[in-house]
């Protein structure tokens, strides 16, 4: 029977967490996007839609970005100790 080591669970993880990050930045880039008006400026609908927004997209950029990160540490993880 085939056992995988923790280490290629590891990369396995990151490198399915990197693309969600990537996804995660590319839906916040459109949604303030698709709230500019035609001078740039971000529009809000009101002041608790605007702050609901810069709540969940902050979280949803901030949590991609420590995605990115932890991915990363895994793959270099798992590269140094496929050769070592």
């Amino acid at each position: 029977m085939f056992y995988m080591e923790d280490a290629e669970i590891a990369l396995m993880f990151s490198l399915l967490a990197i693309p969600v990050a990537i996804w995660l930045q590319l839906w916040v880039k459109s949604r303030k996007e698709s709230r500019r008006n035609i001078s740039g400026d971000e529009e809000f609908e009101n002041t608790g839609r605007a702050f609901f927004s810069i709540i969940v997209e902050g979280t949803a950029v901030i949590g991609g970005l420590i995605m990115i990160i932890v991915a990363s540490g895994g793959v270099i993880k798992y590269i140094i100790n496929f050769y070592t």
